[in-house]
C-alpha cells in the first residue's frame, strides 16, 4: 500500500503542528532538537496533513487498535493515537496541502520570526490515501479519580470566632483540572473545586514588599456580587523577589507506570520546559519509577540543550505498577547524598498520583512525606490525567511536604505553570506560612472566608512551629477573600470568660498576624493593621478580578453560599473585566475564556 519508499510518520493537523512548533520555539529548542523530542514522543517523524482537523477535546494520546494506522487527532485539544512508546505503526499516506494557509495558533504564545520546518510534506507518489473507513473507538474507561470532599467554611460572628486562621496556598491544580474539564464541555465534580486555588491562579497586581521584609500585606474592599447585603474584603500577600542567582539541585522523578501511557507526551514536554529554563551551574538528575526505580541521569550540569535533550530521550519504558513511595524514597535519598547547602534542593515528581504499590493510602503518604520534609528538601508535584487522577494524594503530599502542586492538561498549562512561573515555584522565600485575621466586631457583624476549606487551623496549630503547612516562593501572590456584613457583632454563643465589649472608638478594621519560617528555619512573626482609612484609600484594582473568580468558583462548586449569582451575571462581570483590560476576546484557556464557556453552558 505504501510503496517501496514508505516510512513511519505521524500525521498531524496544521493548526496542531503550529501549536507544537510555537511551544518548542518559546522554550528555545532548535529544529534538530525538536525533531528528536517529537519523534521520541510519537514513535515516528511528524508529517503535516491537510486532512487532519482540530478537535476540541482533552489532551490524551491513545493508541488506535487498527493495522498500519496512527490516528493523530488534536495534539493540544484531543485524543491522539499515542500509545506505548516504541510501538509506532506506519501512518496512512497524507500529502501536505501547500496551498492551504497555516492556521494561527490558538495558544497565546509568541511566534519566532524564522520558520522552523519540524515537519516536511510527503513526497508525491510515496503513499496512497487511506480508505475513509471509520476508526474503532477505545472502550470507555471507568472513572476512578479521587479527591477530598471538604465541607465549606461557615459564617461566624467575630465575637464567637475572633480569629480566622488558615494556611497559605499557592497551588493551582484545582484550577488547571476544572478549566480543562470546562474547555471540553465536561461536567465538573464540585468536590474537585478549591476556590482558593482558582483565586491564586490569577496574576494580581499586588504591591511588592519593602527590601527588608519577606511579605507585603495589602487590603481592598468592594461590593459582594452574589449577596447585596454583604461586602468583600480582599487581603493580598506578596512574597519578595528571591535571588535569581540561587543554584538549583533537582531530582526529576518520572512516573513511567502503565497508567501514565496516555500522559507521556505532556510529561516529556513538561520536563523539556523545566530543563530549558535552568542555567549553567544548575544540576538535574532524572529518576524513573514503576514497579522498580531506575536512575536515568546522574548530576547533569544544565545550560547545554543538546545534553538536556539526550537526558530526556534516555527516559524509556512505560508499563507496570506505580510504586510511588519507593520512587520518592530513592529521589530523597539521592538528593540527601548529593545535598548542596548553597542550592535549592528539590524533588519534582511527574505523576497521576495513582500509587498502587508500596505505600498507597493517603494517611500513609501524609506521614511518609512529613518525615521527608525534615530533610530540607522541597517537593513540587506535576499532576496529569483525568479518569485515573488521584488529586487527594497529590494535594496531601504537597500540603505536608514543603511542596507545591500544579496540574497539566495542555501546553498552555506547561508554559503558565512550569515555565513562566518556574522561579517562583522553585525558590522558597518563606516556609510554613500561617495567617490569622481578626475583624473588629464594632464594624463587622459576621464573616465567612471563601475557600481554604481544608486549610483552617486551630490556635494551637497556628502557634505550633512544628506544624507543617505551605510556603511561599519568589514573588508569589496569595490572596484571601472574606465576605462580611456591616454592623455591630452580637455574641450568639455566650461564654462566661469572654468579653463582649467591642472597640467602638477604634479606627482599626482588621488585624493580621502572619507566622512563618525563613528558608534557614528561623521562626518569625509579621503583623499588619488595616484601618478604615486604608480601605477608603485603596484603589481596589484587584477586586474586580478576585470577585469574578470567587463568583465563578461558587457557581462551579454549586456552593450553598452562591446566593443570587447566575450564568448571566458571570457573563456581565466577564464583559466588564474585558473592557477594563481593553480586550475584545479573551485568550484561549485564560480565566475569562473558561468563565465564558462555563456561563453559557
Amino acid at each position: 500500500m505504501f510503496g517501496k519508499k514508505s516510512k513511519q510518520y505521524y500525521a498531524m493537523s496544521k493548526e496542531q503542528f503550529e501549536e507544537m512548533k510555537c511551544f518548542y520555539e518559546t522554550l528555545g529548542y532548535s529544529e534538530k532538537q525538536v525533531k528528536a523530542l517529537t519523534k521520541s514522543c510519537f514513535g515516528a517523524e511528524i508529517k503535516v496533513a491537510a486532512q487532519e482537523s482540530y478537535h476540541e477535546d482533552w489532551t490524551f494520546y491513545r493508541r488506535r487498535e487498527r493495522e498500519n494506522l496512527w490516528d493523530g487527532h488534536n495534539l493540544f485539544g484531543g485524543a491522539l493515537g499515542g500509545g506505548m512508546r516504541g510501538q509506532a505503526k506506519s501512518a496512512p499516506g497524507m500529502v501536505m496541502d501547500e496551498a492551504a494557509p497555516m492556521m494561527q495558533s490558538r495558544m497565546a504564545m509568541p511566534m519566532a520570526s524564522a520558520p522552523m520546518p519540524m515537519a516536511e510534506p510527503v513526497e508525491d507518489g510515496v503513499c496512497e490515501p487511506m480508505e475513509s473507513a471509520p476508526l474503532p473507538s477505545r472502550p470507555e474507561q471507568p472513572n476512578t479519580a479521587e479527591t477530598h470532599d471538604t465541607p465549606e467554611n461557615e459564617k461566624h460572628s467575630p465575637l464567637d470566632a475572633s480569629q480566622l486562621i488558615f494556611s497559605a496556598n499557592v497551588n493551582t491544580a484545582s484550577w488547571g483540572y476544572l478549566r480543562n474539564r470546562i474547555a471540553r464541555h465536561k461536567r465538573v465534580d464540585p468536590s474537585f473545586v478549591r476556590i482558593e486555588e482558582i483565586l491564586n491562579s490569577y496574576d494580581y497586581d499586588l504591591p511588592a514588599p519593602p527590601e527588608k521584609d519577606l511579605f507585603a500585606v495589602s487590603a481592598e474592599s468592594g461590593a459582594c456580587p452574589w449577596n447585596e447585603e454583604s461586602e468583600l474584603l480582599l487581603l493580598g500577600f506578596k512574597g519578595k523577589k528571591a535571588d535569581q542567582a540561587c543554584r538549583q539541585n533537582l531530582a526529576l522523578l518520572v512516573d513511567v507506570s502503565g497508567s501514565m501511557e496516555d500522559e507521556w507526551v505532556l510529561t516529556q514536554m513538561s520536563i523539556a520546559a523545566i530543563m530549558s529554563k535552568l542555567q549553567q551551574g544548575d544540576i538535574v538528575s532524572i529518576i524513573a519509577y514503576s514497579d522498580e526505580t531506575t536512575t536515568v541521569v546522574k548530576q547533569l550540569s544544565c545550560g547545554n540543550k543538546d545534553k538536556c535533550v539526550e537526558a530526556i530521550l534516555a527516559i524509556d519504558g512505560i508499563g507496570g505498577c506505580t510504586n510511588g513511595s519507593e520512587g520518592l524514597t530513592n529521589a530523597y535519598e539521592y538528593l540527601k547524598e548529593n545535598f548542596d547547602e548553597n542550592a535549592n534542593n528539590r524533588v519534582f515528581i511527574f505523576t497521576d498520583g495513582d500509587f498502587n504499590f508500596g505505600i498507597t493510602a493517603e494517611g500513609g503518604l501524609k506521614k511518609f512525606i512529613e518525615d521527608k520534609r525534615q530533610t530540607g528538601i522541597y517537593l513540587s508535584i506535576v499532576g496529569y490525567g483525568e479518569r485515573n487522577f488521584k488529586d487527594n494524594k497529590m494535594e496531601t503530599m504537597a500540603r505536608n511536604g514543603n511542596g507545591n502542586y500544579t496540574f497539566v492538561a495542555n501546553p498552555a498549562d506547561i508554559l503558565d505553570n512550569l515555565w513562566e512561573k518556574l522561579v517562583s515555584n522553585l525558590v522558597t522565600v518563606a516556609k510554613n506560612v500561617k495567617i490569622s485575621v481578626e475583624l473588629n466586631p464594632a464594624y463587622v457583624k459576621e464573616y465567612r472566608l471563601i475557600g481554604y476549606d481544608a486549610r483552617i487551623l486551630t490556635q494551637q496549630e497556628f502557634h505550633d512551629t512544628e506544624k507543617a503547612v505551605d510556603g511561599m516562593g519568589s514573588e508569589h501572590n496569595v490572596v484571601a477573600l472574606i465576605e462580611w456584613k456591616r454592623g455591630k457583632a452580637e455574641q450568639q454563643y455566650k461564654s462566661r470568660y469572654v468579653s463582649v465589649a467591642a472597640e467602638d472608638n477604634s479606627e482599626e478594621f482588621a488585624f493580621i498576624e502572619v507566622h512563618y519560617q525563613s528558608p534557614e528555619g528561623e521562626n518569625l512573626v509579621m503583623t499588619h493593621s488595616v484601618t478604615l482609612a486604608d480601605l477608603k484609600a485603596a484603589d481596589n484594582r484587584n477586586m474586580p478580578a478576585a470577585s469574578l473568580l470567587a463568583s465563578f468558583g461558587l457557581m462551579v462548586k454549586d456552593s450553598a453560599y452562591k446566593g443570587k449569582m447566575s450564568g448571566t451575571k458571570l457573563l456581565d462581570m466577564t464583559s466588564a473585566l474585558l473592557k477594563q483590560q481593553h480586550l475584545d476576546t479573551p485568550p484561549r484557556y485564560s480565566h475569562l475564556d473558561i468563565i465564558r464557556k462555563f456561563a453559557v453552558e
